[in-house]
């Protein structure tokens, strides 16, 4: 799926996931969202069926942000790396 909104075009892409280790600990499916904007910033965020969510950024410069949260709602990660 591609919008167009003003002169930036969003790709949307969305899909289920067989059971793997979730940051709980335990094997849980669930389903994968990925953006992209063609311009370098890429979006991936992994929703887990127990409720556990793993977010992944990578930003126009390189930079990258990294958050794991366990379903309990506790941060497990949150990391930045820098780019350039």
């Amino acid at each position: 799926m591609s919008l167009r909104q003003g002169r930036w075009a969003v790709s949307a892409a969305a899909a289920v996931f067989e059971p793997r280790l979730a940051p709980c600990g335990r094997r849980h499916g669930g389903e994968q969202y990925t953006t992209e904007d063609h311009q370098g910033l890429v979006t991936e965020d992994l929703r887990y069926s127990c409720g556990c969510r793993s977010t992944r950024e990578e930003f126009h410069d390189g930079s990258v942000h990294r958050m794991v949260v366990h379903h309990s709602g506790k941060v497990l990660a949150d990391e930045e790396w820098r780019g350039e």
